[in-house]
């Protein structure tokens, strides 16, 4: 059996290769969430409750996003069918909820990281309805962490430690960012 530290080097040298793919378009925004889920499945790694490290948290971070996007998606399919509003409005409450464990894990980065090598900023969007909501975290330390969020208590510890930059810029990802599902 494959211990834990194991799988989280195997899920971390995963991660960024698949971020190389998607920053080389050798796949798109879609195919790399789909890839993502896959390797989270077949991996069989549980989050962890409580999150020792850097390495935990990026894991639930990813986690986390990586489901809400997968309740968002299957939401935006049924979003039009009347039948289907139970089953629609349980999806959304369930991408909330992911959100919601997915700030934790970015809020227990920081911690870990003390704010240090650190960078954040709203992010311009297409969207007019995120706009001035999405923010960025660039963690500077970590290769190819670059973390979103909307949380105001995360915003407002950002800004506590001098980290938040008071204007709008493109996202260091801005084609995944600004690329609808």
């Amino acid at each position: 059996m494959i211990k834990e530290i194991d799988k989280l080097k195997a899920f971390e040298k995963f991660r960024k290769e698949a971020i190389d793919l998607l920053e080389e378009s050798k796949i798109d925004k879609d195919k790399f969430l789909h890839k993502n889920l896959d390797y989270i499945r077949k991996l069989d790694l549980k989050p962890f409750s409580n999150i020792k490290n850097v390495e935990e948290a990026i894991y639930n971070y990813q986690y986390y996003n990586l489901l809400a996007k997968k309740s968002n998606a299957e939401a935006k399919n049924i979003v039009n069918n009347y039948k289907k509003r139970k089953l629609y409005a349980r999806l959304i409450n369930e991408r909330e909820n992911y959100y919601c464990l997915k700030d934790i894990a970015t809020q227990r980065i920081l911690e870990l990281l003390d704010y240090k090598f650190v960078e954040s900023y709203f992010i311009i969007l297409n969207s007019k309805r995120l706009k001035g909501e999405i923010f960025e975290i660039n963690i500077k330390s970590e290769e190819k962490l670059i973390l979103h969020s909307k949380n105001k208590k995360i915003l407002n510890e950002l800004k506590d430690h001098g980290v938040f930059l008071d204007y709008s810029r493109p996202s260091l990802i801005d084609s995944y960012v600004n690329k609808s599902y």
